[in-house]
């Protein structure tokens, strides 16, 4: 069986997993932003600081504050899986799995 690369895709399914990547590249986004906001805000308010008391603390800084964004950011990870879980299922998880070809 080969398969038609002409024919398109079932739009109600097409529109169903563009409306979810947009929407998840959406709330990635503003975690992302958030999670910058969480960071800026550890650092300068005195809840968490990296040390600088030798060299080896200093060149690491960078990478330690990095970690402590992807810390804040992987924090909005279960409430954008949910959100994503919530929305298939308000449309309808038949929906998503309806991907064969039309015409």
């Amino acid at each position: 069986m080969s398969w038609d690369y002409t024919s398109s895709m079932n739009q109600a399914a097409l529109i169903a997993w563009t409306s979810l990547y947009i929407a998840v590249g959406c709330m990635a986004l503003i975690c992302g932003a958030l999670a910058a906001v969480a960071t800026f805000l550890d650092l300068f308010q005195g809840k968490w600081r990296p040390s600088f008391a030798t060299r080896l603390d200093i060149a690491l800084a960078l990478p330690k504050i990095w970690l402590r964004w992807q810390r804040n950011y992987l924090l909005g990870t279960p409430v954008i899986a949910f959100i994503a879980l919530y929305f298939a299922y308000h449309v309808g998880f038949d929906v998503f799995w309806n991907i064969e070809p039309t015409g």
